[in-house]
């Protein structure tokens, strides 16, 4: 899809629980993985930006379960960056089971969601500006949304 990058992961056994299935909080890491991808690949990296003085705090985040993940599955983590405005950057994020270890069969959309960070300033703790060359580059990555996902598609 135009405008996102894919991650993959495999989930591991600690993050599940005693049914096999992964647990709910580990989504976020997910899509932290897929988010922090996102910005090294398109030449922002959060380590330089913190040396800059420049921190994104998460301020808001929802997830959407569709269906289970379970011990040893391989995710495909879709991101795109659908929103930079200021002091303000928006994800969003599609988690897939991978097709079958033969790559036939289809992918099934397993979680959906979405985090807004803000930038703050490292010393005062206030929000502030992402500066440049971080704000062009983030500029640049931003795109639409995902299309709506059609009822029973994927799953």
């Amino acid at each position: 899809m135009e405008g996102s990058l894919r991650t993959t992961a495999r989930v591991r056994y600690g993050e599940t629980d005693q049914m096999g299935v992964v647990y709910h909080a580990h989504y976020v890491v997910y899509f932290e993985l897929g988010r922090t991808d996102f910005m090294r690949r398109h030449g922002v990296e959060y380590a330089a930006m913190e040396r800059a003085g420049m921190v994104l705090a998460v301020v808001d985040m929802g997830a959407r379960f569709h269906k289970s993940a379970f011990y040893d599955d391989l995710l495909s983590i879709e991101t795109r960056l659908t929103e930079a405005a200021g002091i303000r950057v928006r994800f969003e994020y599609r988690i897939y089971r991978a097709a079958g270890p033969d790559g036939q069969g289809e992918e099934t959309l397993l979680c959906s969601g979405h985090t807004v960070l803000v930038c703050v300033s490292r010393a005062s703790g206030r929000p502030m500006r992402i500066m440049s060359p971080w704000s062009e580059k983030i500029a640049a990555a931003v795109s639409s949304g995902f299309e709506a996902e059609p009822r029973g598609a994927r799953s």
